[in-house]
């Protein structure tokens, strides 16, 4: 059973760091704060994003669609998709042509979170 979790400007900076490699410090740090705001999102006090899925591609697809780091917002974006899943209690540990799937799905301009939320629900192990 996964929980309901939501992640903080801070938990995403550390990702970046971690997965970005030697990027420089954000170009836009508006994209992960709006990512932080988007997956906790509320309309009439229901979740706009119900579930780990569906919150995880939120995050997912601020982050991978909007440019906010230099060289590095696929490789940040597919793993908070990860780290994301596996600390709401679903395990993931996906294959190389799963992420680059995930990296596809973020060029394609139809990307929507919906899509996302599709494609990580194949990453089950």
């Amino acid at each position: 059973m996964s929980m309901s979790l939501h992640v903080d400007l801070s938990w995403i900076l550390e990702v970046a760091e971690r997965a970005g490699h030697r990027d420089p410090a954000p170009d836009d740090l508006g994209v992960p704060i709006a990512a932080v705001s988007r997956h906790r999102a509320e309309l009439l006090e229901q979740p706009v994003y119900g579930g780990p899925y569906a919150r995880a591609a939120a995050l997912v697809h601020t982050l991978g669609c909007c440019r906010w780091l230099e060289r590095s917002n696929l490789t940040v974006a597919c793993t908070v998709a990860v780290m994301y899943l596996n600390a709401s209690g679903i395990p993931v540990d996906p294959t190389r042509e799963q992420l680059a799937g995930l990296a596809r799905e973020l060029y394609d301009p139809r990307c929507t979170a919906g899509r996302i939320a599709e494609l990580l629900r194949t990453w089950r192990p």
